[in-house]
């Protein structure tokens, strides 16, 4: 899908502190052979913030970059994976009590790690179908997830990613902002949710044990359907997507300067990103990946930021943003850099 005259005004984050890995290996929390596959420096831990609340630490900062008030705001999308801070509660409400206020809609997305560019494209969708009809012209999209125990043993639940804390934000506008949005595309498998479903449903959360074992529900799985077919769907979700969002930008793999990717292992990367598109890690965000961890939906928004605060951004660079989320589904943005943002 080609947008004409949307943007990215102003984006945040929020990785508030920092478990260094190599420390958690000789404590024995870690395994030291996957430490060296995954490549991670250090991974971002919560403290003592819940979910919501370093979303809201992340949208502060988006806000006020993107030249807007909370009364510009029309929708608030939240993209969450897990526990936001309280049960039976709307976490997306929270954030735009905290960070906009006004009366439009706040909806929560679930959508793996995937709920960042899906956000993205909805706000993009909602302000080109109210254009003209509502003087709210931007959204504000945050993501957040905090994956620490008793319900996730984050250096060992899942394999070929160790998961992060973390918020991040976006805001969508119709006015102008730093970042023109050229063209999006999504895509998905259903046929995959198995992977991370297992064998059987419960009648309340975590039912199965703690500390969550995703890994087990993948190898049933894999046993099943086979490793090589389930790679080559990833795969094909992946190139369709951000074949099809560089084609409608009208460019290509070599007239992209920065990749934003998920921040999964080095291996994970190397496999699914650089492999299968033959670009090079530094036209990435590996390296500031390597630093934070896979942090739910964040990474792409995440990414952005860290483009935009180091000033690594020109004017006329194009960035993708690419990522993918259990279920399964695949979503790609390919945006043009208009100005240089000054939050260094």
């Amino acid at each position: 899908m080609r947008w004409n005259d949307m943007y990215i005004a102003g984006t945040g984050s929020c990785f508030p502190k920092r478990d260094d890995c190599a420390q958690a290996v000789t404590e024995g929390r870690y395994d030291a052979l996957e430490h060296e596959r995954n490549g991670y420096r250090s991974i971002s831990v919560g403290g003592d913030l819940c979910a919501a609340d370093m979303a809201v630490a992340a949208a502060r900062p988006a806000l006020a970059r993107s030249r807007h008030t909370g009364e510009d705001i029309g929708l608030v999308l939240h993209a969450t994976v897990h526990h936001q801070g309280q049960d039976h509660w709307t976490p997306a409400s929270y954030v735009q009590h905290q960070v906009t206020g006004g009366r439009g809609p706040a909806v929560e997305i679930k959508q793996g790690s995937n709920g960042g560019l899906a956000g993205l494209d909805l706000a993009l969708s909602h302000l080109s179908a109210r254009n003209g009809q509502d003087i709210r012209d931007a959204v504000l999209v945050t993501t957040a997830d905090k994956f620490c125990p008793p319900v996730y043993d984050r250096y060992n639940s899942d394999k070929w990613m160790v998961l992060g804390d973390g918020g991040s934000a976006a805001v969508v506008s119709r006015r102008g902002g730093f970042a023109r949005v050229l063209a999006t595309a999504a895509d998905s498998d259903p046929d995959l949710e198995e992977m991370y479903r297992g064998e059987k449903f419960t009648d309340a959360p975590f039912s199965t044990g703690l500390p969550l074992d995703l890994r087990e529900r993948k190898r049933e799985y894999m046993d099943r359907i086979g490793l090589p077919e389930v790679a080559l769907r990833c795969t094909a979700g992946l190139q369709n997507v951000v074949k099809g969002a560089l084609e409608d930008a009208g460019t290509d793999l070599d007239g992209i300067a920065r990749f934003v990717f998920p921040n999964v292992g080095k291996s994970l990367v190397q496999w699914d990103y650089l492999d299968t598109f033959g670009i090079e890690e530094e036209r990435t965000t590996w390296q500031w990946g390597s630093g934070i961890g896979h942090a739910g939906a964040g990474d792409q928004f995440g990414g952005l930021t860290h483009l935009a605060e180091t000033g690594a951004l020109r004017a006329g660079d194009k960035v993708v943003l690419a990522g993918s989320g259990i279920g399964f589904s695949w979503a790609c943005a390919v945006l043009e850099i208009t100005e240089r943002p000054g939050w260094g």
